[in-house]
């Protein structure tokens, strides 16, 4: 297997839970409620968002570029942190949107630095594109079953 496909693979690997999560919701929201998958999905986006905020920080320090942007997103995460552990049902939605904008900082700024990979352009937007949809997905079932 080349790099080409074995990063394919491991890129959409990772997509599985973004997709899973908000299917089994849908599908069956007392499973959802009972598994708490709301909180699966959140610790799984935040698990990602730190992952390629520390590639960003890596690809800007190779290219000798600044590395303000990896660090505003990890301070952002951070952020997103506190307002998840001092949970309130006021924030859910709040700490939701604020890991969509984290996913898209996060895509527009790697956009920036790999320039000359068509491919793997190609890959990050449908790879965000899923993912948008899927917090999209999981903000709504937040806001129709009132939870967190």
């Amino acid at each position: 297997m080349i790099l080409q496909d074995k990063i394919k693979t491991y890129c959409y690997l990772g997509l599985l839970p973004f997709i899973s999560i908000p299917i089994i919701s849908w599908i069956s929201p007392k499973l959802a409620l009972d598994y708490q998958l709301h909180y699966h999905f959140f610790n799984w986006s935040l698990l990602m968002a730190v992952f390629m905020s520390g590639t960003l920080w890596g690809l800007s320090l190779s290219q000798n570029k600044s590395i303000f942007s990896a660090v505003a997103i990890f301070f952002l995460l951070f952020f997103i942190l506190y307002f998840y552990i001092f949970d309130d049902a006021d924030y859910a939605i709040f700490v939701m949107l604020s890991l969509l904008l984290v996913h898209e900082l996060i895509y527009r700024s790697e956009k920036t630095l790999i320039v000359n990979l068509d491919w793997y352009q190609q890959l990050r937007f449908h790879l965000t594109f899923s993912i948008r949809i899927c917090h999209l997905l999981m903000i709504a079932f937040i806001f129709n079953n009132n939870t967190f």
